[in-house]
């Protein structure tokens, strides 16, 4: 799906000879035309654009109020703004208003195309991530305290957003022409999206009330309850299903990650491993070991040997652990974060650790065979995550 361009001027001479010339770029960007300020409007609120292009003299909404109600309703859209009414005033309140670029006509097809191409590159500049789980790369930003703009694509629906967040807290999101709350819950109602990274946030004053988890939850609540569809047993069977095809995943490699000790240890909810499975719930027995493959060699020590070792060789004793045991389920979130975790060049990952509340405390220990350390409700998370390090 290519960006969408909107050229903004009442000189329909100009705007239509312009609109043809930029047509040979259509694999580039596509070129929407609006004839006014509120024409303009109108298109943002049915499109999804990802830069204007405005003129300034126009009747009714100028390029002045188009810009200042760009900047409010759209804040992850670009405007550049172009005139034929060039003065060192003008340039200077036009920038100060918060337009990302200026120019003046004459210009070329070709000048123009650069100018647009740059914009749109700046866009993405952080990298782009396709088919992932929204949920957990949500929560890797806000725990490596990211500063971005996060434009969210749903492109089986021909939807898009945005998402604002800045030292890893989520300000405010967009789609369409709404924006806050009612924003968030569409946006994260999607499943296997696509997110370009802009590294940089237009928003600076929080606008939607709450904290991520809390958000998140409502709105995966909301969806529920909404699903007119909605059958308890096929949600089951889809689950076991996504949750067989999950164990046959394996990491040949230690996964390039953030630094996971760090994480934030008063979260209450566990991160969930994809939009269309959620996580197993904490079992009570031991999930069964693969079979040893039939090669004619040792079968090497599993993840959960390795991690008893340590632990025994750092501690002296199991006496804070109630149990350790591999579960294969943890390859899938494991193979997202390191996925997502490449963008943000974090280092490698160590160890997660899960607090579920209650006293349900547990370090999860990527490997070729992830194992996972169930703690006592008194031990100290440091203690362990140590010792596997």
């Amino acid at each position: 799906m290519t960006p969408k361009v909107l050229l903004v001027d009442d000189d329909t001479a100009w705007l239509g000879a312009m609109q043809k010339e930029l047509a040979e770029y259509a694999d580039t960007f596509t070129v929407l035309a609006a004839h006014d300020g509120q024409q303009a409007l109108d298109v943002l609120a049915a499109e999804d654009v990802s830069v204007v292009v405005s003129d300034l003299r126009m009747p009714g909404i100028d390029g002045f109020e188009l810009l200042n109600r760009i900047l409010h309703q759209y804040p992850d859209i670009s405007v550049l703004i172009i005139t034929a009414y060039d003065r060192p005033k003008t340039r200077e309140v036009v920038f100060k208003s918060g337009a990302d670029d200026y120019m003046t006509k004459p210009i070329t097809a070709s000048d123009l195309t650069g100018k647009i191409n740059r914009t749109l590159k700046k866009k993405s500049e952080g990298g782009s991530l396709h088919n992932v789980s929204l949920e957990t790369f949500l929560q890797l930003v806000e725990m490596e305290q990211q500063t971005c703009t996060l434009r969210v694509m749903n492109k089986s629906a021909g939807k898009s957003g945005a998402l604002f967040f800045r030292n890893g807290e989520l300000l405010n999101a967009r789609y369409g022409g709404s924006q806050g709350r009612e924003a968030a819950y569409e946006i994260f109602s999607w499943a296997g999206v696509s997110v370009s990274i802009e590294n940089q946030c237009p928003v600076s004053e929080k606008q939607l009330e709450g904290e991520l988890q809390a958000i998140l939850l409502d709105a995966m609540r909301t969806k529920d309850e909404s699903s007119e569809d909605f059958n308890p047993e096929e949600e089951e069977a889809e689950s076991q299903s996504s949750e067989k095809s999950r164990d046959e995943i394996l990491l040949d490699t230690p996964v390039q990650n953030r630094r996971a000790s760090n994480s934030n240890p008063e979260a209450d909810t566990p991160p969930p491993a994809s939009a269309q499975a959620k996580p197993a719930a904490e079992p009570k027995a031991r999930p069964q070991q693969a079979a040893p493959a039939e090669t004619g060699q040792a079968e090497p020590e599993s993840g959960a040997e390795l991690v008893r070792q340590k632990i025994n060789s750092s501690l002296g004793k199991e006496d804070d652990v109630e149990d350790i045991y591999e579960d294969l389920q943890w390859h899938y979130l494991i193979e997202q974060i390191s996925h997502m975790g490449k963008i943000f060049n974090t280092g490698s990952l160590h160890a997660i650790y899960l607090n579920k509340g209650r006293g349900k405390q547990s370090v999860i220990v990527p490997g070729q065979r992830a194992a996972v350390v169930l703690m006592k409700a008194d031990t100290p998370r440091d203690r362990i995550i140590d010792a596997v390090m």
